[in-house]
């Protein structure tokens, strides 16, 4: 059995190797331009996480319970924290190999791929004022627009072969769907960035923005020289996307409110 006395050194060493963990995870970006030494970093790393998880199992080891054999008790007690622990040791490992793969060769250029933005999203969205419906409305917003766009481009290529269309009304309208795509681009940015980053200016901005761009959507919608149905149906879904992206935001700004304004 673990003596008492025994339990304050215990506890001592797994706050010794968390805080480790804790200090490799925080700090071991700064050290990408030294792979080796990054590399050793991560390996203590792996091996203080294994030895965290010893830890818990000999304490469960040193339980009258599990001395009573009672040990499918002992799982059903834990087995969050022992499915945690494995899962996290599994995660960590495969995270490590990863990084190393993409920097080993060429540690001199910053790497930052698709995957971890991927990873940075998700871990941004973990905090909790974040909103991540408004995040996932943000990306399907942005392929949305860009397919929206294309296609608003094709009609306007038909309209101006097949139908009377007055060469300053054309002209205009193509304008304006041009001044539409920038102002759709610089909206979600300003709203994905003020989001993940819990900024009130950039998504302020950003809800700034939608205004102007329904008002281009419902120009296309109702006001243009000639309307197609295809072009009423994806402008009333731009404008659907414009709202939920309007209510969401706005109650992602009352969650920051105890955040920096800047």
């Amino acid at each position: 059995m673990l003596q008492p006395s025994n339990y304050s050194l215990v506890l001592f060493m797994q706050f010794l190797l968390l805080s480790y963990d804790l200090f490799v995870n925080s700090f071991s970006e700064l050290l990408r331009t030294a792979p080796a030494v990054q590399l050793v970093l991560f390996i203590i790393q792996d091996i203080a996480i294994v030895f965290n998880v010893i830890i818990v199992f000999l304490m469960f080891f040193n339980t009258y319970v599990f001395q009573a054999g009672l040990v499918n008790l002992l799982f059903h007690k834990f087995k969050g924290t022992i499915l945690l622990s494995a899962a996290y040791l599994a995660l960590s490992i495969s995270f490590h190999i990863w990084i190393m793969n993409l920097r080993w060769r060429d540690s001199s250029r910053f790497i930052w791929t698709e995957g971890l933005q991927t990873l940075f999203v998700f871990q941004r969205l973990g905090r909790h004022r974040s909103s991540a419906p408004l995040q996932v409305l943000l990306f399907l917003n942005g392929w949305y627009c860009a397919t929206y766009f294309l296609l608003e481009a094709f009609v306007f290529v038909y309209k101006g072969l097949l139908l009377p269309y007055p060469v300053s009304n054309l002209v205009l309208d193509v304008v304006l769907l041009l001044l539409y795509l920038g102002i759709e681009a610089t909206r979600i940015f300003f709203g994905s960035k003020g989001n993940l980053c819990q900024r009130k200016v950039p998504l302020s901005l950003s809800l700034a923005l939608t205004v102007p761009a329904a008002v281009l959507a419902v120009y296309y919608l109702l006001l243009q020289t000639y309307s197609l149905r295809l072009e009423a149906f994806l402008s009333a879904i731009l404008l659907l996307f414009y709202g939920l992206e309007l209510l969401l935001g706005l109650l992602a700004l009352l969650s920051f409110s105890s955040t920096d304004p800047y």
